[in-house]
């Protein structure tokens, strides 16, 4: 593997493009909305706790969306 190689499987793994944050947000947003109708359902402190560090995953998962659509240039909304 060559430092291009590694270079281009770090970027992958670590700086997802914008594209690819962004094939992953209604997946996203179905887990969060199962998770809500749960606790509807179900009230308890652990499913508070589980959907509580999950809306914190979403909260990066967004604002890491914004950088790269910023970084790529596709960062100025409508």
């Amino acid at each position: 593997m060559t430092g291009a190689d590694a270079l281009r499987a770090y970027q992958a793994l670590y700086q997802p493009s914008a594209e690819q944050l962004r094939r992953y947000l209604p997946e996203l947003g179905e887990s969060l909305a199962a998770q809500l109708d749960e606790l509807h359902k179900r009230p308890c402190a652990d499913r508070c706790d589980r959907l509580a560090v999950n809306l914190e995953g979403a909260l990066l998962h967004v604002r890491r969306y914004r950088e790269r659509l910023l970084v790529e240039g596709e960062g100025h909304g409508e």
